[in-house]
């Protein structure tokens, strides 16, 4: 996972297992071992199967529940909570909201371009992206310093940004989230402690992620609960299309960024 915040909503489709026959009982390949020796093979493994799950899904929506702290008044922390609904068609397409104590925007992804529009002030911005999900991420990182939350769910590949730069990793064991049981998992990097929480069912989705960033001071926390995962729904081509709402502003991406703070 990148350091700054990426992981942590994203949605899954995995095929049915067959049982095998009595003709056919030859022993099942063994997982492959963690690239990184302090890495758990239980976790590796719940970890893996997920991402694989995840990347096979074309098509999700997801909803996420989060909480995180803040500073107020440069005094004391509080902890605020925002809801966003995710919608992803893979690989060139997204939109999502997010509404709450500090969100109020809405953003659409078409393929060419992305919108974002600050709806509290009726303001948006137009930028043009790359053709992927995977590079219009990869852009908002190294041009406007921009993490999106649970991100690392989005990439083609989830395995691979979930694991970057990864220190150690641990199995906990079988522990609640989002109502239903999930395998637990720990993992650490230089500057962030990171879980999720995995469902133990059929469909090995992500029902719960938090992050810890150690090198901030008081080591502030963030958390999503993620609910009410559709996976391979009918989505009509406007969920991915901005119509600019009535007396609203065009702006550039600073503008926009200055409105927000």
């Amino acid at each position: 996972m990148s350091t700054t915040s990426r992981i942590p909503c994203a949605a899954v489709a995995a095929a049915a297992l067959l049982a095998a026959t009595p003709a056919s009982r030859a022993q099942a390949p063994s997982a492959p071992a963690p690239a990184n020796p302090r890495v758990e093979a239980k976790a590796d493994e719940a970890l893996r199967k997920m991402a694989t799950f995840l990347a096979k899904v074309k098509s999700f929506t997801v909803e996420a529940d989060e909480t995180f702290d803040a500073e107020f008044a440069r005094s004391y922390r509080i902890s605020l909570s925002n809801l966003r609904t995710i919608t992803v068609e893979r690989p060139s397409r997204f939109a999502a909201d997010a509404t709450g104590d500090t969100a109020h925007r809405s953003s659409w992804y078409d393929g060419k371009a992305l919108t974002v529009l600050n709806r509290k002030a009726n303001a948006y911005a137009v930028l043009e992206m790359p053709g992927t999900i995977d590079a219009v991420l990869d852009k908002l990182a190294a041009d406007y310093e921009v993490f999106l939350p649970l991100s690392d769910l989005f990439y083609s590949d989830p395995y691979v940004t979930l694991t970057d730069g990864i220190l150690y990793g641990k199995y906990l064991g079988v522990h609640q989230a989002a109502g239903v049981p999930c395998h637990h998992l720990t993992f650490g990097q230089e500057d962030l402690e990171w879980q999720i929480w995995i469902d133990t069912g059929a469909q090995p989705l992500p029902r719960k992620m938090s992050m810890a960033y150690w090198s901030q001071t008081g080591v502030p926390t963030y958390q999503a609960t993620l609910r009410r995962w559709t996976l391979e729904p009918k989505i009509e081509a406007t969920r991915f299309q901005f119509t600019a709402p009535a007396g609203s502003r065009k702006v550039d991406a600073a503008q926009l960024a200055a409105i927000s703070r």
